[in-house]
């Protein structure tokens, strides 16, 4: 088995240099596989009635005393100050009191409720040297982060909702196997024990009716809320934590947040975290693990590649190439002088789904020999059904 970043070097994603420890360079490739699934993610949002913001990555200390993250969290954070040095700054860890920033930017009546708001949020938390994993564990990873601000009677249905989404994201990649935890109220806990019981209620059944068997992790929880927790699991048997939904009785009290009720009286609001990939890092590393670069072709950063026989089917590959381009399928070029079967080798290195070869016969006729790398036959396309063709194998 071949970890992460072994795969990454093969399929040309990204790499890590001493000048940036814990921190991804992105290649070509490796980058547009990073925005192919943010991609994914985002259109899962905003069909679940999510609204995408963005918020600042560099933010005065104050926010973050504030919010409890530097009595809690400042040996992970990052500082800076400005030009004169007054103020003091932190690189975010995390977006949530920036969304609550958001939230507060105008009065909301019951009637508003639930608003969501997610971003893909770039963050930095400075991790020992030593516990850095590649993608699995980074000093500066984008996590899918987002926020519901609802009342009681919402809660349930919003977290039923987020395992939905879970569910339906989990199979898009190929994951069936989704182990559930649900953590409790540890011994010290922020909010009334009340909300604490009511919170943990609703997380469980939320669990029982969408029918997963859940695992309850007593006194496991955060100090400010009660949590889900959504691991994957390979065909080694090893575990990846990935999404979660977590309940925060913290920050509402923090930032004053508010809502209006039926008789225009002030209440205080559920606050919800969750994500899905717990970062877009680290959901890139666990599926490099776990498909051993293998990806899913719709998500396959480089679909096709395309061998041209001799230098007279240049031309004509180009051209191919160049019709394939215009409708958005990325495609890899190689019109050497090497022999087909060094250049197929090197194609099948690199895991391309569909291997497309040009010769003598193929520029005559205006048809391509094309390959699959899954199904291993070979078929000749005419070059105007081309892209139908790809396009209906990468759905």
């Amino acid at each position: 088995m071949k970890t992460h970043r072994e795969i990454a070097e093969q399929l040309d994603l990204f790499h890590s240099e001493s000048h940036a420890p814990g921190m991804m360079l992105w290649h070509p490739n490796g980058w547009r596989l990073f925005e192919s699934i943010k991609s994914h993610m985002r259109r899962v949002y905003i069909r679940n009635g999510f609204e995408e913001v963005n918020t600042p990555v560099f933010m005065k200390q104050g926010l973050w005393q504030k919010s409890g993250h530097m009595d809690m969290f400042a040996d992970s954070m990052f500082f800076g100050s400005g030009k004169e040095g007054h103020d003091k700054y932190v690189l975010k860890p995390m977006s949530c009191p920036a969304h609550i920033l958001l939230y507060k930017r105008g009065v909301h009546s019951h009637r508003e409720l639930p608003i969501k708001l997610f971003e893909f949020g770039l963050v930095h938390r400075n991790e020992s040297s030593g516990s850095l994993n590649g993608c699995l564990r980074a000093r500066q990873f984008t996590q899918d982060d987002a926020h519901v601000f609802c009342r009681w009677e919402q809660a349930e249905d919003e977290v039923r909702q987020f395992l939905q989404r879970a569910k339906k994201v989990y199979r898009d990649y190929g994951y069936d196997q989704i182990e559930v935890k649900v953590s409790t109220q540890p011994e010290k806990a922020l909010g009334d024990d009340e909300d604490w019981i009511r919170a943990q209620d609703v997380l469980v059944s939320a669990c029982f009716n969408e029918s997963l068997e859940a695992e309850l992790q007593e006194g496991e929880g955060a100090f400010y809320g009660p949590k889900i927790e959504l691991s994957l699991t390979d065909s080694m048997g090893r575990s990846w934590q990935c999404g979660t939904i977590q309940f925060d009785f913290n920050l509402a009290n923090r930032f004053d947040v508010k809502y209006t009720n039926e008789e225009g009286d002030f209440e205080v609001p559920v606050i919800m975290h969750q994500a899905m990939y717990g970062s877009v890092e680290r959901w890139i590393g666990i599926l490099l693990e776990i498909s051993q670069g293998d990806l899913p072709l719709w998500l396959h950063p480089q679909p096709v590649a395309i061998a041209s026989v001799n230098e007279s089917n240049c031309r004509f590959a180009k051209n191919v190439a160049e019709k394939l381009i215009d409708n958005d399928i990325p495609v890899f070029l190689d019109p050497s002088k090497s022999s087909v079967g060094r250049k197929m080798k090197r194609f099948h290195k690199k895991k391309i789904p569909f291997v497309i070869t040009i010769g003598d016969h193929e520029t005559a006729q205006g048809v391509v020999s094309i390959k699959s790398r899954k199904e291993g036959e070979l078929e000749e396309v005419h070059v105007e059904h081309l892209v139908e063709y790809i396009l209906s194998r990468l759905k």
